[in-house]
């Protein structure tokens, strides 16, 4: 029996993220009769040259080189890597939120290996900030295990000029570094606890505030290698936006190619 699309595949928009369930139905709705032309890319990332290789001999891999050619920067800037899944006239690219573990090409429907991917329970501290609030958090898959969430007031940008400018900037920086600091003494209670078991670290709010965040807070240089790219989109960190954050941090973006 097949299980019906909870979403006509038409109408899914490109880089659309989707949860590990509307995937898993997505998938099992694509899945190509016995014998139906498919095939399927697992590409880790920065190893684009294993495509490379595999197209002086496999029509799938140039067909493959040509699809990722076609979507571009989205997902060839991954830093988890790639999955491709073709069944018949459908061709999937799909950005997992986790690292793709193995690059390979087959000429087969295998969706399992992406599936069992977004579906592991990896331990993920999560640092949201965006001037005036943070949160910091631990999450078990998606389930959320512990988080420290808090306020600073810092000053809006001052648009005048001349010295009361300059003095106004100079206070602004003195209470960015202070809700830095906080959310750096928040994160060590939070992650210090687990730094061993931590398989990822994942960053949202605004990216510049984030960038200065990292410059200044030495717990971070500790998970060098695991801060993923990805940032997520939170415009008010606080503690009840964080079971959806749980929800954010499983999805992947699907880009529909060739329709």
């Amino acid at each position: 029996m097949t299980v019906p699309v909870d979403r006509p595949l038409a109408t899914l928009e490109p880089g659309e993220y989707l949860r590990p369930p509307r995937l898993g139905r997505l998938l099992h709705g694509l899945s190509p009769p016995e014998h139906a032309e498919a095939s399927s890319l697992y590409l880790r990332a920065g190893e684009m040259d294993f495509l490379h290789r595999a197209q002086r001999d496999d029509p799938a891999a140039r067909q493959w080189a040509d699809a990722l050619n076609a979507t571009g920067a989205p997902v060839l800037d991954s830093d988890t890597g790639l999955v491709g899944l073709h069944s018949g006239t459908t061709r999937l690219l799909i950005v997992p939120p986790f690292p793709v573990l193995e690059s390979r090409l087959a000429t087969q429907w295998q969706p399992t290996p992406l599936l069992e991917l977004v579906a592991a329970r990896y331990t993920i501290g999560v640092v949201l900030l965006r001037l005036g609030r943070f949160s910091v958090a631990v999450y078990r898959g998606e389930e959320l295990q512990s988080s420290k969430t808090d306020a600073r007031y810092v000053k809006g940008r001052h648009r005048a000029g001349g010295s009361s400018a300059r003095r106004f900037e100079r206070i602004r920086e003195g209470q960015m570094r202070k809700i830095y600091d906080k959310t750096c003494v928040a994160a060590r209670a939070q992650l210090e606890p687990v730094q061993s078991e931590v398989d990822f670290i994942v960053l949202g709010g605004e990216r510049l505030t984030l960038n200065g965040f990292l410059n200044v807070c030495p717990l971070m240089k500790r998970f060098d290698g695991k801060i993923l790219s990805r940032r997520l989109n939170i415009r008010d960190p606080k503690r009840d936006t964080l079971e959806d954050v749980g929800h954010m941090l499983t999805e992947s973006r699907v880009y529909p190619v060739g329709f």
